[in-house]
């Protein structure tokens, strides 16, 4: 398998800062918060060494505020990001960020090395 160097950012109390390993992103998405004011993006990492990184990142949504919003202000100081950023050596330990099903498909995927396809195209 092929590792690359993953670069993954966190913003807290208006410090900014990284956390940099070897790794292959095994799952990503993106997905709005149920009131459209946030950008939820997950993912999982498969470390060099067999690990598991699962990586979850709130973001401001911004086309959510480029219009008018009744009732509703922005409030720049509530634009930290909010990160979770959890080491495992089992994929189970993110159920409760992914749930069952998307930690079973990705599980077998992993199981049967069907990550990386090589194509003689």
């Amino acid at each position: 398998m092929t590792y690359k160097e993953i670069k993954l950012s966190f913003f807290k109390d208006g410090i900014r800062s990284k956390k940099i390993f070897h790794g292959m992103k095994l799952y990503s998405h993106t997905i709005k918060s149920m009131n459209g004011q946030w950008l939820v993006s997950r993912r999982v990492y498969l470390t060099e060494k067999g690990n598991y990184v699962y990586y979850e990142r709130r973001d401001v949504n911004w086309h959510y505020w480029d219009g008018e919003q009744e009732g509703l202000s922005f409030d720049p100081s509530q634009t930290d990001e909010n990160n979770i950023f959890e080491v495992a050596s089992d994929l189970e330990a993110f159920a409760k960020y992914l749930g069952e099903d998307i930690i079973e498909k990705l599980a077998v995927k992993v199981q049967n090395g069907e990550i990386i396809e090589y194509l003689d195209i």
